[in-house]
């Protein structure tokens, strides 16, 4: 037998199989919502809104300010690309961004940053075009808003599921102003319902988060790692039954350091994934 008649053939044999995985995996890639994101976050410009004009947003959304198109048509329009990339990147079906929570503390989350910024013009914008006659790309842009908001948490921590919950809520606020002083079609609602729906009645995936938000390494010694076991069985189980939320609390007062300083509060969590669940079953009821 010649050996070196056969290599050739066993080198085709073991590639293809390569190659094949090797076009799933970018075909996957393709697939990631996070990675056009990322793009839709370098498109945007002068996108930093501060403290006093996210203030100033709530406000609007409250109902208990003006919105002014003058002000703010400018900023939206120069951050339409910006806008254009994220609603493409919204119709993905997966998103993930790669976060290594090995590092622990030092995990990246710039992204949550970008996406608050990214998040918050987006709301902006659909004031913009409700302000402009324009209500079925309103519609469209708070749908994809919705996507995008769920997205930001996506495997990520506690402090992304915080941000998210803060985008959901102004992308919902912002529906209820469409709704009541603009009004809109059976047809939109219908877009708003759809992509509601997803979301379920929490809105997000606070369990996850949390775990691992405190599974995050702090160089714990083994009584403090013990610890933090129970309070983490504890904490989760609080999320689906506040009731117990005292004796967690009893729990972290009496744990040994550093947890009583690293660990989330809980009531303070309770409340955020509370106010979601409560303003998404508003929405849906006014969306009938």
């Amino acid at each position: 037998m010649n050996t070196f008649r056969l290599i050739p053939s066993m080198i085709l044999l073991v590639a293809l199989p390569v190659s094949s995985t090797s076009a799933q995996q970018r075909a996957k890639l393709g697939e990631n919502a996070a990675l056009r994101y990322w793009s839709a976050f370098a498109e945007m410009q002068d996108s930093a809104i501060t403290d006093q004009q996210a203030k100033e947003l709530n406000l609007i959304l409250d109902g208990t300010a003006p919105y002014e198109d003058l002000k703010y048509k400018d900023l939206v329009e120069k951050n339409r690309p910006a806008l254009e990339t994220m609603a493409r990147a919204a119709a993905l079906p997966n998103c993930d961004w790669g976060v290594d929570y090995e590092l622990g503390a030092e995990a990246p989350v710039d992204y949550v940053r970008k996406a608050l910024a990214l998040g918050r013009l987006n709301v902006l914008y659909a004031f913009h075009l409700l302000i402009a006659g324009d209500k079925d790309g309103a519609v469209r842009t708070l749908a994809t808003g919705l996507r995008f908001s769920h997205d930001v948490a996506n495997g990520g921590t506690l402090f992304a599921t915080l941000a998210a919950k803060s985008l959901l809520a102004a992308h919902v606020r912002a529906i209820a102003f469409a709704l009541h002083v603009v009004g809109l079609s059976s047809a939109q609602r219908l877009v708003l319902q759809k992509a509601l729906a997803p979301l379920g009645p929490r809105g997000l995936d606070w369990q996850s988060a949390l775990k691992r938000e405190l599974e995050i390494s702090h160089g714990l010694d083994s009584q403090a790692s013990a610890a933090l076991e129970r309070i983490i069985s504890s904490y989760l189980a609080v999320l689906n039954n506040p009731s117990t939320l005292p004796e967690l609390q009893q729990m972290i007062v009496s744990a040994p350091a550093p947890l009583p300083d690293i660990i989330p509060n809980p009531k303070r969590v309770l409340e955020e994934q509370q106010d979601l669940t409560n303003q998404l079953l508003r929405m849906r009821s006014l969306l009938q």
